[in-house]
């Protein structure tokens, strides 16, 4: 709160006559960035289509603000901005017949897909203000062989590539989960 003060010239008591604690102002920060989000076309009725349109979307939003990101992951959205996603992702489920209960524990699960695979490729890409990885050195083949015998593909990220395979496994998941019509 002092340092949001001192950037706008104001006392940090002041800024109390606008909002009556911190949560409440992060929470209007996570409701103004999730405004941005872009809304998706999809010229398919294949549930599936949606799904990757609608995860490409919010990686398109980690990425455009890859430093508010986390804070978007921890706050409860519950404005219109926020009840858009739900709502997309809830008609994305529908779709393929999921509904109720089941519907919610399988959007939580692809929320905490995308939230684990965004948060780590935020957090590992310098271009998006991220620290680069170190390789892996010294490691003992004979105490961790299977781990030494990937060690490269360890110390390596292809971001784009590891968000479609992890895609595409969310998708592989639902499909297995899905009742015969």
């Amino acid at each position: 709160m002092r340092r949001l003060a001192a950037e706008l010239g104001a006392g940090t008591m002041s800024l109390y006559n606008h909002v009556p604690n911190k949560a409440v102002l992060v929470d209007l920060a996570a409701e103004r960035i999730m405004a941005q989000a872009k809304p998706y076309h999809v010229d398919s009725d294949d549930w599936r289509d949606h799904i990757r349109a609608h995860a490409k979307a919010v990686r398109a939003l980690a990425q455009q603000h890859p430093r508010a990101f986390v804070m978007l992951a921890t706050r409860r959205l519950s404005t219109e901005a926020g009840f858009r996603t739900i709502e997309a992702a809830l008609t994305n489920l529908d779709r393929a017949g999921f509904r109720g209960k089941v519907a919610v524990g399988m959007m939580r699960a692809m929320v905490s897909y995308l939230l684990g695979t965004l948060m780590r490729e935020v957090a590992t890409s310098p271009e998006l203000g991220g620290i680069a990885l170190s390789p892996y050195e010294g490691v003992d083949a004979s105490a961790f062989p299977l781990s030494a015998e990937v060690i490269d593909e360890l110390g390596t990220y292809d971001h784009d590539h590891e968000f479609e395979f992890g895609l595409e496994l969310m998708i592989a998941a639902l499909e297995r989960y899905q009742e015969p019509d």
